[in-house]
């Protein structure tokens, strides 16, 4: 007799990733095929958060490879920021941005409404772009 239901109680599970991840901190989705996650877009379901890069030893960042994804909610992450954001305050509501894949914005409701899927943690310039510390919802 099975007892529970827990399949894997890991906090980073693998996947292969259908997009090449120059960074960590990319939100994704589910992929094509069962195991595959891809970058999310505006109004895609969250699978979780890159916890690396997929860069080869030549620094080439490369597709339809394993990375490991950080899939625990109500975790402080670090997740990849739009390269042309608005200003992000502490505290301010983040989701997926529109127009990059992959990363998030501030949701102002004005220029970016997709869904909440985290807190900034810090606060960041307009246009600043690289990795923005998140309470991950």
């Amino acid at each position: 007799m099975a007892v529970g239901c827990v399949i894997n109680d890991a906090n980073i599970v693998p996947f292969i990733t259908e997009d090449a991840l120059d960074s960590a901190g990319y939100v994704l989705t589910a992929g094509s095929a069962e195991g595959k996650v891809k970058k999310a877009a505006a109004g895609d379901t969250v699978v979780g958060v890159a916890f690396k890069d997929t860069k080869d030893i030549d620094g080439t960042a490369q597709a339809n490879v394993e990375v490991g994804v950080f899939i625990k909610r109500g975790a402080i992450v670090y997740l990849k920021l739009a390269p042309d954001n608005q200003e992000v305050s502490y505290g301010a509501p983040l989701c997926i941005d529109s127009a990059t894949a992959g990363t998030v914005d501030y949701r102002d409701g004005t220029n970016e409404t997709g869904d909440v899927i985290a807190i900034a943690l810090e606060a960041k310039a307009a246009n600043d772009g690289g990795l923005i510390k998140a309470l991950l919802l």
